[in-house]
């Protein structure tokens, strides 16, 4: 590895863009922070909305112990390792009925209002977090294909801050993705900002 200036950033300003699972990435470049819908009609990603400056994405992973194992000839011969969980906890602060359908699987009651379920209901879904450092001008991309999209919590209501709609995703190995190079199913991808100097 070599020193690369252009790669230290912060995550001053972002957007989350959701599409159908496994739904192909549009060119980095079609990605903004207040850019409605990227891609074409009926395999585009669509902003979020307003998401929180206190609470941002966070990641999360549960499991991949490591075991040593000896041979009768050698001690601590090899390591093991087991699966290893992810999931995304995206907090947003927009509550309204679009939000609402997306958390909970919601439906519209007649007259206003909408109806939902405690009972969590699967919503496959792609992720594409869009990062800017507006100090440098630097971004930075984070892509999900595949995640299983469900209410984290009920809504949490602040009087010195915006109320927020916790949604979370448990990541899944996806098929558009290529294999890593020990050969194992691939869940999220990364783009440095030289990925966004060479996007088309």
């Amino acid at each position: 590895m070599a020193m690369n200036d252009k790669s230290v950033f912060t995550s001053v300003r972002g957007a989350a863009f959701l599409a159908d699972a496994n739904t192909a990435l549009p060119s980095l470049k079609l990605f903004g922070l207040e850019v409605a819908t990227v891609g074409e009609t009926a395999k585009k990603y669509t902003n979020m909305g307003h998401l929180s400056v206190s609470d941002l994405p966070s990641f999360e992973t549960s499991g991949g112990d490591a075991t040593t194992k000896d041979t009768w000839n050698k001690s601590k011969f090899r390591t093991t390792y087991d699966s290893v969980t992810g999931k995304v906890t995206i907090s947003s602060v927009q509550g309204d009925k679009e939000t609402f359908k997306l958390m909970f699987d919601a439906a519209e009651i007649t007259g206003g209002g909408t109806a939902v379920a405690l009972d969590k209901v699967e919503q496959p879904k792609a992720l594409f977090i869009y990062v800017e450092d507006t100090n440098t001008g630097e971004k930075f991309g984070i892509w999900i294909p595949n995640m299983s999209l469900a209410y984290s919590e009920l809504p949490s209501l602040a009087q010195d801050d915006f109320n927020t709609f916790k949604l979370e995703g448990n990541i899944m190995t996806s098929t558009v993705l290529p294999k890593t190079k020990s050969g194992k199913a691939a869940s999220i991808a990364f783009y440095d900002p030289d990925d966004y100097a060479k996007a088309a």
